[in-house]
């Protein structure tokens, strides 16, 4: 049953499975019977020719496919079956052309691939039976295999010269037929087999030596050729090594990569959760300074504010509230410097301009007010308190006009803004436009009917015109919280 089997495979598939599948079969079948790697190529041969003429002479072809075998890549990163080198194609391609004996082999849960995703010269592959080889089960299902190997060679046509035989019976045939003729004419013939007595010892002697001859040159052929082939599987051996020794560092170094970066990652979440704490505990923090100032408890305002500012050194919204606590206080001097520090951190921060020029209006410096009031609306021209705030140091300026507009452009951008209907009837009362003033401050208290400040003013109004309701505005003014000295 001897026959030669060929092992296809692709190293970066199935590499491992196809040397164990070698050598299995080398038990069986004889490692003279078995061609597996293509670097057994002769130098200098073409490639492809000598390809094609191991494939045809073998009489089992073994196709090895892998999880990776239909995907692999070259390093270009170009699927390698595209590839017109592909040995794996071209070995396959050749098998099947010669109609050999071609077996899919299944290494560890491959399947057979599609016809629509092979080349067009392996297609067929698809409609060979295929046989599942698992490393978890190799030894049952090699011997799976071994079995199938069999009936394949037993099946194989027989490859013995017939016409050689038949040549030689024609040759005795006509030897035959020419011997009669001469007996027939009388011509003296001599037969090969009538042997004369006394050269047969000699023709013994020849017989013998050639004989020992050719056993002489037959033994010293074998002995050349088991050297060849230890000497093969020794170079094979090396290169298996060499390659697991390759494999064992490469798998090390992914490890170590895959290590390197799990460590990175679990670094990186650590300093990411860290993060989040702190920003989380930093807005709590500010939300904190905040809810603080609208209580009144300006000390633990300024104590939040302060820890805040220690998480996040570079945000300015935690010195404006920090800020906005001490002039809370009356520590006017204290806001006026972290208002500064937060127009340090950020130029473009309307509000700390504005939280300042109010502070600087605190100590009567009015001109420096309207400067800040001004750089905060030039940065942010919809700020409704910045212009409420200017109106008023133009106010104590003596500038009633321009205070008149930017209550009207407070009043135009929050027309809900009490306060600055308030101030804009005061500046016109100031001008001696008592009905103007008097219609402000109406709406100012429909807006805010506890408006203390608009009933007082408007009652005052109300007495430059005569009006007798004046004292009733008086009286309630005093009655939400004014006091008598002031609305009077």
């Amino acid at each position: 049953m001897a026959g030669k089997i060929f092992i296809n495979y692709r190293r970066d598939d199935s590499m491992s499975t196809a040397g164990r599948l070698h050598d299995r079969l080398a038990q069986t079948f004889g490692r003279k019977n078995l061609f597996m790697d293509v670097d057994h190529v002769p130098a200098g041969v073409d490639f492809v020719d000598y390809l094609h003429k191991q494939v045809a002479a073998c009489d089992v072809f073994l196709a090895t496919i892998g999880p990776n075998w239909l995907d692999a890549k070259d390093d270009s990163g170009r699927r390698r079956f595209d590839n017109s080198d592909d040995f794996v194609a071209i070995e396959i391609a050749a098998a099947l052309a010669r109609n050999i004996r071609v077996i899919p082999v299944l290494v560890d849960g491959a399947r057979t691939p599609k016809a629509d995703k092979l080349p067009d010269s392996i297609k067929p592959l698809v409609r060979r039976n295929a046989v599942e080889v698992r490393n978890t089960h190799f030894g049952r299902d090699a011997d799976a295999l071994i079995e199938r190997i069999r009936e394949a060679l037993s099946d194989k046509p027989v490859r013995v010269g017939r016409w050689r035989a038949a040549a030689g019976v024609v040759v005795i045939a006509l030897l035959f037929v020419g011997w009669i003729g001469l007996l027939a004419t009388g011509t003296p013939i001599s037969l090969p087999w009538a042997v004369q007595p006394d050269t047969r010892e000699q023709a013994e002697k020849e017989r013998l030596a050639a004989t020992a001859e050719e056993e002489k040159a037959k033994a010293a052929a074998e002995a050349d050729a088991r050297a060849k082939a230890e000497q093969a599987e020794k170079e094979r051996l090396a290169a298996t090594a060499e390659e697991e020794k390759a494999k064992a560092a490469a798998e090390a170094e992914a490890k170590r990569k895959s290590e390197e970066a799990e460590r990175q990652r679990s670094e990186e979440e650590r300093r990411k959760q860290a993060e989040a704490e702190a920003r989380a505990r930093y807005s709590a923090l500010v939300n904190q300074s905040y809810t603080d100032i609208s209580n009144g408890d300006y000390d633990k305002a300024i104590a939040a504010a302060s820890e805040a500012m220690r998480l996040d050194p570079k945000d300015a919204i935690p010195v404006v509230n920090r800020g906005l606590a001490y002039s809370r206080k009356g520590d006017v001097e204290r806001a006026i410097a972290d208002y500064t520090e937060a127009i340090r951190l950020n130029p473009n921060y309307a509000r700390a301009f504005n939280d300042r020029g109010f502070d600087y209006a605190k100590k009567g410096e009015n001109d420096r007010a309207v400067a800040d009031y001004t750089e905060a609306i030039r940065l942010d021209p919809k700020y409704a308190l910045a212009f409420l705030n200017r109106g008023i140091a133009f106010g104590k300026k003596g500038d009633i006009d321009r205070a008149i507009t930017d209550f009207t452009e407070a009043i135009r951008l929050d027309p809900n803004n009490s306060q600055a209907l308030n101030n804009r009837g005061f500046a016109y009362a100031s001008k001696g436009d008592n009905d103007r003033a008097i219609a402000d401050y109406n709406e100012a208290i429909r807006l805010n009917p506890q408006y203390a400040a608009a009933f007082c003013n408007r009652g005052r109004a109300k007495r430059n015109i005569k009006d007798v309701s004046a004292n009733a505005d008086i009286a309630r003014a005093r009655q939400l919280g004014a006091s008598a000295s002031v609305c009077q």
